[in-house]
């Protein structure tokens, strides 16, 4: 699992370097700076290994605090003898490392220079201003350094380049070269604050993780969900201060590793101002204003873990009971979470009155798991109100089981909420158990009996999602209409319906309605402990909604607004909300992207046994996805997933399974079943009323170019144009009616409609479609001009490739039937299975490679497959 230590995230660097050592100007090559465990060594050593694979000879020479006071003590290898003599020894230095190269320079790396000794240093000042060497030196900031090393920079002779920290983004490339695959983004962002992007850090950390067995791969996607392992290595690196801090410096230590920041009075009060003082000098806490108020942190985020892993627990539970009862007792959710939080993890007694006020305040602040500890301390006490937390906090959470254990319980006869937990109990069954025909149940019983209007309203915004799930939208928009506008719905059932509101909007596209009920549903949700967890997956329903309605701008807005709420977060609703984001770069045609985030929310997923609808849903994303990118394989495998889980009565998922199971077909080259596999669902989508869902139908086949079946696909686009009122309903329907009359400028003016509303990869598919048509009627320049927007798009995607996409334009067309078996060719097939897949002879099959590679110029069946790989637009697959 852990690779070597490959250089990520300095390609800048290395580029400058490059610039350097080319001689540019007078330099004679450049001084790294930076701090200890930056990564100068192993930049200057990448910089060595790439001059030496073209024939450079290079030296490494290297300084050290043991070596500092032996004259020349850096270079006494060059000599091979004693010297006796430093001053007339730096010539013969000098002529060991460059004499014997004349003819072409040396490239000399020097490390620690900082450490060398006066006259090693004015060896390295000599090398510098001749004309035969060049030279990559590395220096520690912020230590004295011999005058001859400052002067390289200073005197101009060399360039300084001063190395930062690894940024968040190279921490994540770098951790994910060592583990050897993606890396979550959650654990990315917790390597970063942990070690600072110190490249030294980070790679000790990351080896840590592994030998302890912290580190996760799940769905492909590495995760990091555990504590943190501290190695003996790892403690050396970091400061071995910290073992032999007095008592009272280590208690500041030891409080601010169990709550940070804190107050300087707070902490004064425990450990002594004094010692506060001395921490800071010694640069173990640092301390910052806002404000009228002094906040004390711990100088590096290691310093805690260090720490917490060599202190025993009895000192530490004392230490957090300590903190606990100095905490201010005042209301503010965060300092209520971290007083429960102490006191729970402390020899304090138990409190489980704080801890059910903190399981709401961290409902709020969406973690779950941490709500289910406090909850379940309060519950141990007997407190009723904390079982109904827990039920509540178990159905957010996704862990539709355990969430039904519960509220079996809690609608029982003789609750005095009984109807109200029968209600949660049956969106329990709909939503995170996938049982509508339970749910059904449950609801028709509380409507045989008797209702208050506000019971009955609560009733209805289950029973709205219930249709919509089963594909009667016109119910779910109605019922979930009333039951919002009667005012008299709790948050989470507020919510509840608002997601049955999405569904079917998007599905009748009513898209005007879209956008007002989306802002009234995360506006109320905002601070409510019951619903403030639901809005990422309400932020899931939104975009299925934009998408089918071609909002794909919106989608992406309300994703950025809330990846700035859950960025950290564990469990579901960082899984919801990297499948948002995911779709949005789906929608915009950003597939590697998009093919990142969408493993991630399905390792997510998996990682915390999550029974909602998400699964199906990351599955349909990333076949389409994978399949845009022809991968064909992986594309099979996340239709595979699909079909095991989305239930057949799950009718309102049905649309998706099939446009998944025909992108799946496309790209394993099987084109004739795709469009008829996504055709016979357009029919079966219209009888239901579910019009958006058959648009997408209607488009896919388009995109895919139905040549058979374009007449009835044009005339049946424009009626939903004219019926659904949507820019992507006429951008559909004018792609449609082109395609069909092979009017290559009408699919320019397809593909243009396209790019406005966002959706790159089919402008794409319609400008490499216009190609062909305008190439095939002997209009060159417009051919190229479409063929140049194809490409452009098609890489704007990261490598698209689809049927369209890898047509390649050429003044004899291909054929449908011949693009068909092409498709095939590209596959993989042999002709003998060609022959069986399409119902023809072997002989049939060789005709048709044999004209089809007349077409495009290919001299063999392998070249025919290579053309259409590439097809001019796309990356070879």
């Amino acid at each position: 699992m852990i690779s070597g230590d490959a250089l990520t995230g300095r390609d800048s660097e290395l580029t400058a370097m490059r610039r350097a050592l080319g001689g540019t100007g007078n330099l004679a090559g450049v001084v790294i700076a930076g701090a200890a465990g930056v990564g100068k060594t192993r930049l200057a050593r990448e910089q060595l290994a790439q001059a030496a694979t073209t024939g450079v000879r290079t030296r490494w020479i290297v300084g050290t605090a043991s070596a500092r006071p032996i004259p020349l003590g850096a270079f006494s290898a060059e000599l091979g003898d004693t010297i006796t003599e430093p001053a007339p020894s730096v010539r013969r230095v000098i002529a060991a490392l460059v004499g014997r190269q004349r003819a072409a320079k040396v490239l000399v790396g020097i490390d620690d220079a900082h450490l060398l000794d006066g006259f090693s240093a004015h060896v390295v000042h000599q090398l510098a201003q001749t004309r035969e060497a060049r030279l990559v030196v590395t220096v520690r900031s912020g230590v004295p350094a011999p005058d001859a090393i400052k002067a390289l920079w200073k005197d101009g002779l060399l360039d300084r380049l001063d190395l930062e920290p690894l940024s968040p983004e190279s921490t994540r490339l770098m951790v994910e070269s060592i583990l050897g695959g993606p890396l979550d983004a959650r654990s990315a962002a917790r390597f970063w604050k942990l070690t600072g992007g110190n490249a030294l850090f980070l790679q000790q950390l990351a080896k840590d993780q592994a030998s302890a067995g912290h580190l996760r791969q799940v769905a492909g996607v590495w995760s990091w969900p555990g504590p943190v392992a501290v190695s003996q290595s790892m403690s050396d690196l970091v400061g071995t201060q910290l073992d032999q801090l007095p008592t009272d410096l280590a208690a500041v230590v030891d409080n601010l590793s169990q709550c940070e920041p804190l107050e300087v009075e707070l902490l004064a009060a425990l450990v002594g101002r004094g010692n506060l003082e001395i921490a800071e000098q010694m640069h173990l806490i640092t301390v910052e204003r806002t404000g009228a108020a002094l906040l004390v942190r711990l100088a590096h985020p290691l310093f805690g873990e260090l720490r917490r892993a060599r202190a025993g627990e009895m000192y530490l539970s004392k230490v957090r009971g300590r903190l606990a009862c100095r905490l201010s007792a005042d209301d503010e959710p965060q300092t209520v979470v971290r007083r429960a939080l102490l006191t729970l993890e402390s020899d304090l007694p138990p409190d489980p009155g704080l801890y059910l006020e903190a399981a709401r305040h961290t409902m709020r602040l969406l973690d779950l798991d941490l709500a289910e500890r406090f909850a379940a301390e309060s519950a141990k006490a007997g407190v009723t109100e904390a079982v109904e937390i827990r039920a509540v906090n178990r159905f957010l959470a996704g862990r539709g089981p355990a969430a039904e254990e519960l509220l079996r319980e809690l609608s029982g006869d003789g609750d005095r909420d009984r109807h109200r937990w029968a209600v949660l109990r049956a969106a329990n069954s709909i939503w995170m158990m996938a049982d509508p025909h339970a749910a059904a149940d449950i609801l028709a019983a509380l409507a045989a009996g008797p209702e208050t209007d506000t019971e009955r309203m609560s009733r209805y915004s289950v029973e709205a999602g219930l249709d919509a799930v089963l594909a009667r939208c016109a119910d779910a928009e109605q019922k979930a209409r009333a039951a919002l506008d009667s005012g008299l719905l709790s948050d989470s059932e507020h919510m509840l319906a608002s997601v049955a509101l999405m569904m079917a909007c998007g599905a009748l596209g009513h898209a005007e309605d879209i956008s007002p009920a989306a802002r009234a549903a995360l506006d109320r949700a905002a601070n409510s402990y019951e619903s403030a967890h639901m809005r990422f997956w309400f932020g899931g329903v939104y975009a299925r909604a934009c998408r089918l309605t071609g909002r794909i701008e919106d989608c992406t807005r309300a994703a950025e607004v809330l990846s700035e709420l859950a960025r950290d977060m564990p469990g579901l609703a960082y899984a919801n909300l990297v499948f948002l984001l995911g779709s949005a770069e789906l929608m915009r045609g950003d597939l590697q992207a998009a093919a990142r985030l969408l493993h991630e929310a399905l390792a997510g997923v998996e990682n915390h046994g999550i029974t909602t609808g998400l699964r199906p849903a990351c599955a349909f994303a990333l076949t389409e996805t994978h399949a845009k990118l022809g991968q064909a394989d992986v594309a099979a495998e996340m239709l595979t997933e699909a079909t095991r889980v989305v239930r057949p009565d799950f009718l309102f998922m049905q649309t998706g399974l099939a446009t998944a199971r025909g992108w799946a077909l496309v790209a394993g080259g099987r084109l004739s079943e795709a469009i008829d596999t996504v055709l016979a669902e357009a029919k079966v989508a219209a009888d239901r009323g579910q019009l958006t869902h058959e648009l997408a139908c209607l488009q896919a086949a388009t995109q895919w170019g139905a040549t058979e079946h374009l007449p009835e696909i044009a005339v049946r686009a424009r009626t939903l144009a004219g019926l659904l009122r949507l820019p992507l309903a006429d951008a559909v329907a004018l792609h449609a009616e082109a395609l069909h009359r092979r009017d290559g400028e009408g699919l320019l003016q397809a593909s243009h409609a396209y790019q406005l509303l966002g959706d790159r990869a089919t402008a794409a598919d319609a400008a490499a479609q216009a190609a062909v048509i305008l190439t095939g009627a002997q209009s060159r320049s417009r051919g190229l001009f479409a063929a140049s927007i194809a490409a452009q798009l098609a890489a704007d995607c990261g490598g698209l490739s689809t049927p369209a996409t890898r047509t390649p334009p050429t003044p004899t067309p291909l054929t449908g039937k011949q693009r068909e078996v092409a498709e095939l060719v590209v596959a993989g097939l042999s002709n003998k299975q060609i022959a069986e897949r399409t119902y023809s002879s072997v002989r049939t099959v060789e005709g048709h490679i044999y004209r089809a590679c007349q077409r495009v110029g290919a001299s063999s069946r392998e070249e025919l497959a290579e053309i259409l790989r590439r097809g001019g637009y796309g990356t070879v697959r």
